[in-house]
């Protein structure tokens, strides 16, 4: 049951199986460091790199498969809050009995990029409701939130994609760091073969 969450079609791909606390830690540390998933280019690869490293899976699951494991974790949760008609009934997850629902909801629920919900006219379409002007205002009020969530949005873009660089950097220094060592203990051996043979051969 633990791995029900990383969807259908997971047998051959994960061979790595979620428990209930990895799941969970997964899901908190996705929405904690959700500013590291800004889009650009490779910037997901690096997030979900330094999610696992947190978790401890490095080696264990790749960043493909912790994007794959997030996005059915995002479609179970859609389908739970967003169920169309009739769903639920037919031994479906809904949001009362899929156990990550809440959890996901923190992270995404107040998500601009989630689909509204969808609300059955119960009058004539030709019929003018109450709910048209309701529904009007409440776009009107989500775009000047929308609005007002921006600047932070494209600040929080900007420390992610430093923070990006700044990684990036990092990796670089430790590379060429690493390479120097390397070069420096092969010049050693290489001087410490050489004294031997000296003392070897007969003058």
């Amino acid at each position: 049951m633990a791995d029900e969450a990383s969807g259908s079609g997971a047998g051959e791909e994960y061979a790595f199986r979620w428990t209930k606390e990895q799941t969970e830690q997964f899901i908190r540390l996705r929405g904690e460091n959700d500013e590291l998933f800004t889009g650009a280019k490779n910037s997901a690869t690096v997030g979900w790199r330094i999610v696992l490293e947190k978790m401890g899976l490095s080696g264990k699951v790749t960043p493909a498969q912790a994007k794959k494991k997030w996005d059915n974790l995002k479609k179970k949760y859609k389908e739970c809050k967003y169920p169309g008609s009739g769903e639920g009934m037919s031994g479906k997850p809904t949001a009362a009995t899929w156990p990550w629902f809440v959890q996901m909801d923190e992270v995404l629920g107040q998500r601009p990029s989630i689909c509204p919900p969808v609300l059955i006219a119960s009058i004539p379409m030709d019929t003018p409701g109450p709910s048209a002007a309701v529904s009007n205002q409440e776009e009107r009020e989500e775009e000047e939130r929308e609005r007002d969530r921006q600047p932070a949005a494209k600040k929080r873009r900007r420390d992610s994609d430093q923070e990006l660089l700044d990684l990036i950097r990092e990796d670089i220094r430790q590379q060429r760091e690493a390479e120097e060592r390397r070069a420096q203990e092969s010049r050693e051996r290489m001087d410490r073969l050489f004294s031997i043979l000296e003392r070897l051969v007969p003058k």
